[in-house]
């Protein structure tokens, strides 16, 4: 943990954005796409899919109702920020949620193109360079909202899970709930030690530097969790419009009367659960795949209506994000140094 908060002080600390074009063009992200660029080769190659017809079928989706679910993902990002507003408040700094939503776009756009969520540590810098907060704490506060993220989405997994199939899940979804389940129980333990302030005696014997920059994480990753209705409303509102979105989607394709609203959810959140994975950027190839799986699994749909509605659903959580996010980055990438100058010489 330690070396962690070096390099996210370290990025924050810069005057310039931290480079991206190094994280591009190194052996683990390379490594990363090629494993992803396998998967889906693989299922182009193998799979028993018509594409022909999972095409057609796309192409001939509802665009309102398209750009509704388009519109939905991109309103959760305001939440988002909202949401990071009320955990920076509980840590000390309050910032209007209106300059936290470049970041929060910024954050996903790089976690789409760069493995082992990177965005995360760029957007600590962000809060650092636009907003003036430490970047340990601005980390903390992120720890905090992933967390709080995934303990949400495994109580509504199961609460779906349970409308859904009442007494057994199919064996499909078993994994992922035991995963789940087991990384929220291991990231409360964690706080707790933090929140107790356990191993300080261990850490002082660190260089004094990095001591600090760990104190600065624990506190703001502890102090941000107060206003627990607040934050859990919010929470479950993302949520909910993952859920949306994916309704949305399932609607311009014609098929809304395949699924019902707990298995929209149950299958938004576990396609949801599938991008916390670390090891490929935004999830891809793992996500699409796990998304047909549980849509045959628990929806009941034919192998092809999965399919459409996997890839309509990623054109909007991933390659809408890929565009629209990387303009975003640009223009963040651009003035965030200027930003930083200029409350510098004020």
């Amino acid at each position: 943990m330690p070396s962690s908060l070096a390099t996210v002080d370290t990025v924050a600390g810069q005057d310039a954005p931290p480079s991206l074009t190094e994280r591009f063009f190194n052996r683990r992200t390379l490594a990363s796409l090629l494993i992803a660029a396998a998967i889906v080769g693989v299922a182009v190659w193998r799979a028993p899919i018509n594409w022909a017809d999972a095409w057609n079928k796309i192409r001939h989706a509802d665009p309102r109702l398209y750009i509704a679910a388009l519109l939905i993902f991109y309103v959760s990002f305001g939440i988002r920020a909202i949401r990071w507003r009320v955990l920076l408040r509980n840590a000390g700094d309050d910032h209007p949620a209106q300059s936290l939503i470049a970041p929060v776009i910024t954050s996903f756009f790089v976690n789409c193109v760069v493995p082992a969520k990177m965005g995360d540590v760029y957007r600590a810098y962000m809060a650092r360079a636009r907003l003036q907060i430490s970047g340990s704490k601005a980390f903390g506060t992120i720890i905090a909202e992933r967390l709080l993220d995934l303990c949400v989405l495994m109580a509504m997994l199961i609460a779906a899970g349970a409308v859904v199939f009442h007494k057994k899940a199919p064996g499909a979804l078993v994994p992922y709930v035991i995963v789940g389940t087991l990384v929220c129980i291991a990231g409360v333990g964690v706080l707790l030690t933090m929140r107790a302030g356990r191993g300080q005696r261990v850490l002082r014997l660190l260089p004094e530097a990095i001591f600090h920059r760990y104190e600065s994480f624990r506190l703001g990753t502890v102090h941000s969790f107060g206003r627990y209705p607040t934050l859990l409303v919010l929470t479950v509102i993302v949520w909910m419009c993952e859920s949306a979105r994916l309704a949305f989607v399932v609607f311009a394709l014609g098929d809304g009367n395949l699924l019902g609203p707990s298995q929209f959810l149950l299958i938004a959140l576990v396609a949801a659960l599938l991008t916390t994975v670390p090891f490929l950027p935004g999830g891809i190839g793992l996500v699409e795949a796990g998304m047909v799986g549980v849509l045959i699994a628990v929806g009941g749909v034919s192998q092809q209506v999965a399919i459409s509605i996997a890839l309509l659903d990623r054109s909007i959580s991933y390659g809408s994000l890929v565009v629209f996010g990387f303009i975003v980055f640009l223009f963040t990438h651009i003035t965030a140094p200027r930003v930083h100058t200029a409350t510098a010489r004020g």
